[in-house]
């Protein structure tokens, strides 16, 4: 692929600006040679471009995973610009079945919430069968910079995002579902996957309420075939929920062997909105002790539910600057005089 020059002497390679932090790939399949960059543009593109450079971008992400090489650690670059909607697209649900896949939104920062690159998805039919608007049982694919906004109404597809990966990185993205919200089984992020780290995300909302026990963070184990919670580790995100129900949730493990060897909450901040009309009984709901895993809290607070976990069930370990209770673990405490 030919270098592309961008105005003002910024750096490139492959026609990828370095100020984007987008690195060179570099994967294992012969006769392909370092990961491409594929640029997916609604607005101004079309699947009949090749897509490897920012002036001639795809249209479609259908388009552009179809074109990505397995395990050669192809990426896909999407627009800041406009939706990227999934309805009507393929078959809606963008099923990721391909190993060391990058999807980036080419934001100019990383950000908690609000990314600039937005995958959506309306409502979708039946025959499409869609769970979520990404479903993942890739290995070591990774997410970085994007929106995943799903207001899809199909009784089918109950999340934002579904992960039943191998050591996925979701990472500076935001994951919402804005409708199934009396719905307790839906969610916006089903994880069923296997050593996956989310980093520097927004989930759920504060401003929709949701009025059933419903979660933002769904555990139940092989809700995507043959897929477990394994040593999953959440770090340095904001869990969001506004409800008018007592038995909302931000993690809900619904049985006893939904975790295995270890899930991980590491300085994270649970919030229920004050302007609920309900208080949340459990910021984590353990539906069953846990006999295959544990839930390990370290140095993270919920904020205006009564407690951190449920309290009569095994599998919840706190860890931070004090030891606490079980009904006081990860409050945090008013300032006074």
């Amino acid at each position: 692929m030919a270098k592309y020059k961008f105005g003002n002497d910024v750096p490139s390679w492959n026609g990828v600006p370095m100020v984007a932090g987008l690195p060179v790939t570099f994967g294992n399949t012969a006769n392909v040679g370092a990961g491409r960059y594929f640029f997916v543009n609604p607005t101004t593109g079309s699947d009949q471009n090749k897509g490897l450079s920012m002036d001639r971008p795809l249209a479609t992400t259908e388009k552009a995973h179809g074109l990505l090489t397995s395990n050669n650690h192809d990426t896909v670059v999407m627009s800041a610009t406009s939706g990227h909607s999934r309805s009507g697209d393929g078959d809606d649900e963008l099923t990721l079945t391909k190993n060391r896949t990058h999807w980036v939104g080419l934001d100019a920062v990383g950000r908690y919430y609000g990314q600039r690159t937005r995958l959506t998805m309306g409502a979708t039919t039946a025959s499409g069968g869609a769970i979520a608007i990404v479903k993942n049982t890739g290995v070591g694919n990774t997410f970085s910079n994007i929106k995943f906004d799903s207001s899809d109404t199909e009784s089918t597809s109950l999340y934002a995002f579904a992960e039943g990966g191998e050591y996925t990185v979701i990472e500076n993205c935001e994951i919402y579902k804005s409708t199934d919200l009396d719905q307790a089984t839906a969610a916006e992020l089903l994880m069923n996957g296997d050593s996956a780290l989310v980093r520097n995300c927004t989930i759920g909302s504060l401003a929709n309420q949701v009025s059933a026990a419903r979660t933002n963070v769904l555990l139940t184990r092989e809700t995507i075939t043959g897929k477990v919670a394994r040593d999953v580790t959440f770090e340095n995100c904001n869990l969001w929920l506004k409800s008018s129900s007592t038995t909302a949730s931000h993690f809900h493990a619904t049985t006893a062997t939904d975790i295995e060897r270890m899930f991980k909450i590491k300085d994270c901040e649970m919030i229920v909105a004050k302007l609920s009309s309900a208080t949340v009984a459990d910021a984590i709901i353990v539906g069953a002790s846990q006999t295959q895993g544990e839930i390990i809290v370290v140095n993270s607070c919920n904020v205006n539910s009564t407690a951190l976990g449920t309290t009569g069930a095994v599998g919840i370990l706190y860890y931070g600057p004090e030891i606490a209770t079980a009904a006081t673990a990860g409050n945090p405490i008013a300032v006074t005089d």
